[in-house]
């Protein structure tokens, strides 16, 4: 395992981190785990800045590569009501995962219970809300599957 300067990872009571052998976490990159367990692969590289922050969950499969400025959060607002404050509504929140292999490039974000499949591809800045398949793509925001 491999931490580079400026790396902060913060875990909440009952929550869990686990950094398995071999990961590379670059500089200035945060992990945060309020619930649920944050688990870096075997293998994995987080680029530089990468913000990875779970309430339900989060697993980064072995060997995954995640360019710089990636975001994945596995959590949302609730927005059931227009007259309340959002920070009143609490979080709906469902657990990520990223299949061995999987690359997010630069600047992409993966949102609330998104699956990225065995050696898939996300493009850079795209937003992925939805499943990617097992060797596919997905590219733009919203983002588009394609084989």
């Amino acid at each position: 395992m491999r931490l580079a300067k400026g790396v902060r990872i913060e875990i909440d009571p009952g929550a869990r981190v686990e950094l398995e052998p071999g990961c590379r976490l670059g500089a200035r990159t945060r992990l945060i785990a309020r619930g649920g367990t944050l688990k870096v692969g075997r293998e994995a590289v987080l680029g530089e800045r990468c913000i990875v922050v779970a309430h339900a969950g989060i697993d980064v499969g072995e060997g995954c590569r995640l360019g710089d400025w990636v975001t994945i959060t596995d959590f949302e607002p609730i927005t059931d009501s227009v007259e309340n404050p959002l920070r009143t509504q609490g979080v709906r929140a469902a657990p990520i995962r990223l299949a061995p292999g999987a690359i997010v490039d630069h600047g992409a974000n993966l949102l609330a219970g998104v699956a990225v499949g065995d050696h898939a591809r996300v493009g850079p800045h795209a937003i992925v809300a939805r499943d990617v398949p097992d060797g596919g793509r997905a590219d733009g925001a919203s983002a588009r599957m394609t084989a």
